[in-house]
């Protein structure tokens, strides 16, 4: 519980630099909810934003589903005020995504570059396919082993122990894709993960020697390349067992 409170913390207090450090996650917020809509037959009527943050998927499917209802849920309040200030007709729940039940059932649900922060994605993903209502969808957004590769290997080269969130091994049946970012140098990068809120260390790891840190971040000039592998997983809602004879 502790490690989760830090997460929540970590975002909570990055909710107003969050917009201005997330090009990527922008852009796999676009990349989901466009595949969202190139595969979901009719147009939802509900749908649902898991681990919302700031309303990079609300917004794009604000775009694509204008007369939908939209709920946006996301365990950091201070996140959620600075969604509800952008979509004030979105409907927001402040809650923990690993264990929402709430009673309303959704024709859509989707979650971007949030799964990972669960301790157990695997059974978060079967709780969230329980919030879809019959013909509902899930589609989910995930970074995998081998994101941020670069950030390791620049950490390991310096003689600094890698300290970043585990990211989980990609999951049966998900398509990956590679979304790569440049920064104006390995400061700007180090500097995005705090400005993003996503700065929070592996459980159990130590944190990075600040001096080691600075002294490697100012040897390194030029561009700083990191890549996050993204895994699309897309989910049917389970069908109604048939009744006992």
């Amino acid at each position: 519980m502790a490690g989760e409170q830090k997460i929540v913390a970590a975002f909570d207090a990055a909710a107003e630099s969050y917009d201005a450090w997330t090009e990527v996650q922008s852009a796999v917020a676009r990349a989901l909810v466009a595949r969202a809509a190139a595969d979901f037959a009719r147009a939802p009527k509900t749908v649902l934003d898991i681990g919302a943050g700031t309303g990079h998927v609300t917004g794009f499917a604000r775009a694509n589903w204008s007369q939908a209802h939209i709920a946006a849920l996301d365990a950091a309040p201070h996140m959620l005020a600075r969604l509800k200030a952008k979509f004030p007709d979105v409907e927001t729940i402040q809650a923990d995504a690993a264990a929402y039940s709430g009673a309303a059932r959704y024709d859509l649900i989707l979650s971007s570059m949030a799964l990972h922060w669960l301790a157990d994605p695997v059974a978060a993903l079967a709780r969230w396919r329980g919030l879809l209502a019959p013909g509902g969808e899930l589609h989910v957004a995930v970074p995998v082993q081998g994101s941020l590769q670069e950030w390791r290997s620049f950490l390991h080269k310096a003689g600094l122990e890698d300290s970043l969130w585990p990211f989980p091994a990609s999951f049966p049946g998900a398509e990956l894709a590679a979304f790569p970012a440049r920064f104006d140098s390995a400061l700007a990068f180090a500097r995005s993960l705090k400005k993003s809120g996503a700065h929070t260390g592996a459980p159990g790891g130590r944190p990075l020697p600040a001096p080691a840190l600075r002294k490697a971040l100012a040897a390194h000039s030029g561009p700083f390349d990191v890549t996050f592998q993204v895994a699309f997983i897309r989910l049917e809602a389970a069908s109604p067992r048939p009744p006992a004879r």
